[in-house]
């Protein structure tokens, strides 16, 4: 979209701004791909692979017939572990269906100029300035905004033009996000 400017000189300078409008459809399947990604990335291979071989070390040492404090340490920090990546898979997805659940049409309209997004939908409008995407994790399905390490933004890839993910990309890194694919 072009806008005209006058500068009081008679000329009349013409600025581009570029804007990109979608109509993002979601579904169950949809967020439970998205909360999957999200929680593979922030929980982390590493943190798999320290459960392991704490998983090694506890079956190690009861093989070797050891029972002391660290068997019980041992367990305790394999059971934390395990809990805390179900609690952050298990929360992150009943938010996301929550917030599916309460819209009558499970569809939001996505509109995204230079300096700002909008996401509407039947529950709600939020703009954002750019500067407020810290991350933009990009799926084969879905891209994330990241608004924080737990909080997040589902925007389905299907739905968007070549265009329009180019601009958000270059939006997002003009704005000192990080860009991860």
């Amino acid at each position: 979209m072009n806008q005209g400017t006058g500068t009081g000189d008679g000329v009349t300078h013409m600025e581009t701004t570029t804007s990109h409008e979608a109509t993002l459809i979601y579904s169950e399947t949809l967020l439970r791909q998205a909360v999957f990604a999200f929680w593979r990335r922030s929980v982390g291979v590493g943190f798999f692979v320290a459960l392991l071989i704490a998983a090694l070390g506890l079956v190690i040492l009861v093989a070797l017939g050891q029972s002391s404090w660290i068997i019980g340490g041992l367990a305790a920090v394999l059971l934390v572990g395990i809990a805390f990546a179900i609690v952050v898979y298990v929360v992150h997805y009943h938010r996301s269906l929550q917030k599916f659940r309460q819209m009558g049409q499970p569809r939001a309209t996505f509109r995204a100029d230079e300096s700002s997004f909008t996401m509407s939908s039947d529950i709600g409008t939020t703009t954002l300035q750019w500067s407020a995407v810290k991350e933009l994790w990009q799926f084969q399905s879905v891209w994330l905004f990241l608004y924080s390490k737990a909080q997040f933004s589902t925007l389905p890839l299907a739905c968007l033009s070549p265009e329009a993910q180019a601009h958000i990309v270059q939006c997002v890194r003009t704005a000192g996000g990080k860009v991860d694919g």
